[in-house]
């Protein structure tokens, strides 16, 4: 009765974990907020398809109502899928689906940059270009997921084309005007 009355430390003697921040009881019903932390713990994105605040309400009622153990093994299961490779658990968790040679989140495993170099036509003579990267740049780049990696690049060319000499000599190799 403890544990289900909110008490954290019976809440582990009773069910074996600590409730999560904003999680007052193992068996719910819990707050938006409860699955937010969650999703956060187990490491989806908030553009993720499944983020609890873009679940229908039926589906999002169900969620509340469900155990923590559950609703933390679901959650863990659409990440891991995604991590795995499948598309639709990719755009669930994160929000995108990985390009073809990327297996994850990471840039380090699928050479993000060169992917969208070549989709936002971001040329390989700039000066920005990745085999251009001295390694403390390219130690930088392999720190970026490839949401901020796409969110980087774009940001490039916009600029680029809006005009940034800078940004034009990093992006194409050249000042276009």
């Amino acid at each position: 009765m403890e544990a289900d009355g909110g008490d954290k430390d019976k809440g582990l003697e009773c069910y074996g974990l600590v409730y999560p921040e904003n999680c007052d009881s193992y068996h719910g019903p819990h707050s938006i907020d409860c699955l937010i932390t969650i999703w956060e713990e187990v490491g989806c994105e908030h553009k993720g398809y499944r983020f609890p605040n873009n679940l229908t309400i039926p589906d999002c009622e169900s969620m509340k109502n469900s155990n923590l153990t559950a609703i933390r093994d679901n959650m863990e299961g659409v990440k891991s899928a995604a991590d795995d490779g499948n598309d639709d658990h990719q755009l669930n968790c994160y929000g995108l689906v990985f390009p073809d040679n990327c297996d994850s989140m990471r840039t380090t495993q699928c050479g993000m940059p060169y992917h969208y170099l070549e989709i936002k036509r971001l040329f390989g003579e700039g000066t920005k270009a990745p085999v251009k990267l001295v390694k403390n740049e390219t130690e930088a780049l392999d720190l970026l997921n490839v949401e901020a990696a796409r969110e980087n690049m774009e940001g490039v060319k916009s600029s680029a084309d809006d005009g940034n000499d800078d940004h034009q000599l990093n992006c194409y190799g050249l000042s276009e005007f």
